[in-house]
């Protein structure tokens, strides 16, 4: 069985970008990567919209308290999850 492994920093940039792209987040607010996305000053639309997209991207449904997390462990929940998706298509 071949395991698919997703680097979580690149996933944390894509997040930043899709975060960028799709809610509209200046990019120099990631300058201080320790703040939920709520403290960076998101709002559940833009949690929304990033919902929407790594469902599509990545076929992750990440959880609804994501203005609660910070965009690593939104990126580390990314990889487990798809890893995992991957893993059970391949058996």
């Amino acid at each position: 069985m071949t395991t698919q492994r997703f680097d979580t920093a690149e996933l944390g940039r894509e997040v930043e970008d899709i975060l960028v792209r799709s809610a509209g987040l200046a990019p120099s607010a990631f300058a201080d990567t320790g703040g939920t996305l709520l403290e960076l000053g998101l709002d559940s639309l833009a949690s929304m919209e990033l919902q929407a997209v790594v469902l599509d991207r990545y076929g992750v449904h990440i959880p609804e308290d994501a203005l609660e997390m910070r965009v690593q462990e939104i990126a580390d929940f990314i990889a487990e999850n798809a890893e995992n998706a991957v893993n059970r298509e391949v058996a």
